[in-house]
């Protein structure tokens, strides 16, 4: 789905482009690649995800595969339907209060929300920032070093997104410098 994460308006005030001329494509990879690097596939959506299997660990918690949760619609311990007071959400995993998940295997079935409402002003910068990269990338015809856009020798500052690889380094290093990552469960 385009424009989840920005809208058009978003890119036409910081850069003077009509807003005809941006295209579904570009909003569909800029998000795709933002979700992937965050490690949050429903960024900015809500999918209900149901019937999602675990195994019991022995321990009092447990993380879902796709966070953020928004909601827990069910929660099944050996077949047997936990009450939603017994339990607590969080933001990447459930808690239940007075149990633990009991060892096995696939013994734990959850029906839950996942993605988020809200689009955080960060995130919606970075998508802005990729679209105009895309927008200058093809105002260059996709020239990264050529003499026209090249420079006889860079001595001093930052290098600019023409010494790169190309428009995937530069897609990364936006990401990288304004986006945070998902901690890893180790």
């Amino acid at each position: 789905m385009a424009w989840t994460l920005c809208d058009k308006q978003d890119v036409t005030s910081i850069h003077p482009i009509l807003e005809s001329e941006l295209k579904d494509d570009w909003s569909n990879v800029v998000e795709a690649l933002i979700r992937q690097h965050m490690g949050e596939p429903y960024l900015g959506l809500s999918q209900v995800i149901t019937s999602e299997y675990y195994d019991g660990d022995g321990t009092y918690i447990l993380r879902v595969k796709n966070p953020p949760i928004i909601s827990v619609q069910s929660l099944y311990i050996n077949d047997v339907l936990i009450s939603s007071g017994d339990y607590v959400v969080f933001d990447s995993y459930i808690e239940l209060r007075s149990e633990i998940f009991p060892e096995g295997v696939l013994n734990v079935k959850l029906s839950y929300t996942s993605g988020s409402i809200g689009v955080d002003d960060v995130v919606r910068l970075t998508a802005v920032a990729m679209i105009i990269a895309i927008i200058n990338y093809r105002k260059r015809w996709g020239s990264d070093a050529s003499l026209k856009w090249g420079d006889a020798e860079q001595k001093a500052g930052e290098q600019s997104p023409n010494y790169n690889v190309g428009l995937t380094s530069h897609l990364v290093t936006i990401m990288r410098r304004l986006l945070r990552r998902r901690p890893r469960v180790r």
